[in-house]
């Protein structure tokens, strides 16, 4: 249901507007960054989530995030939460693929790069739990409207568990579709959401079996806020154009 609303939305802003730039400062989906340092806060499930990201050299850009987990992490299992609460901490590095510019469509594909680290309790018999991830997604930004970006593409993770307790060490490989939005609220903060679903296959003692996996998000990337870049360029262009202390001396 979810994935028939965002394409119907997606086909009716194509239709209705040129090509048009769209965000400019993608944080869930493909386009490369303009603004050489972005922030990104959200919440969701399994966690709530900060992210910090900056502009690399040429198609590259790359970032560190925080996430408190309260549920499966990365994705949760319709099996059951396994993780009670924890703390994540996680690398991300994106490589810009492609811009294609179509009639009413321009298109920006990338991969992205997500390796993690978890150190959480969990449900069973209040153990303690050190989980590592490593997370390869294909974010495909689609410029429907001059304020709207439409986000699809896919994810492919591996997550492990090392458990204390004598509780079995355990992973899990979500494979998962995204959908998502990204909206230009103003030039400086851009409202993102995302659902990712798709299946999930466990392995290790006790956790072997397939099941259906998923994730969901909404927050906001900002930069510039408090006009900091503003006031820098209208300083310079003050002093530029004032008159050079001698001239008042004379």
């Amino acid at each position: 249901m979810t994935a028939r609303a965002i394409g119907v939305f997606a086909l009716v802003l194509a239709m209705a507007s040129p090509a048009l730039a769209g965000p400019t400062n993608s944080v869930i989906g493909g386009k490369k960054l303009e603004q050489d340092m972005v922030h990104s806060g959200g919440v969701g499930y399994p966690s709530i989530m900060y992210e910090w990201w900056n502009k690399g050299k040429g198609n590259l850009d790359w970032g560190l995030s925080g996430e408190l987990v309260y549920g499966d992490w990365p994705a949760a299992f319709k099996k059951g939460r396994f993780i009670s609460i924890g703390l994540g901490i996680d690398g991300m590095v994106r490589w810009h693929l492609a811009t294609r510019n179509h009639a009413k469509i321009t298109t920006d594909i990338a991969i992205l790069a997500k390796p993690g680290i978890l150190i959480a309790g969990n449900s069973n018999n209040s153990s303690f739990t050190f989980g590592i991830m490593g997370e390869a997604l294909v974010p495909v930004s689609l410029d429907v409207h001059e304020r709207v970006n439409v986000v699809v593409g896919g994810a492919f993770i591996i997550e492990g568990y090392i458990n204390s307790n004598n509780v079995p060490n355990q992973g899990r490989i979500p494979l998962l579709i995204r959908m998502g939005v990204e909206i230009k609220a103003n030039e400086n903060v851009e409202p993102w959401f995302f659902f990712d679903l798709g299946p999930g296959i466990g392995f290790g003692e006790g956790a072997s079996g397939a099941s259906f996996a998923w994730r969901i998000g909404a927050g906001t990337a900002f930069w510039g806020v408090m006009g900091k870049n503003k006031n820098k360029s209208d300083s310079s262009a003050t002093a530029s154009s004032e008159p050079a202390a001698e001239e008042y001396a004379e």
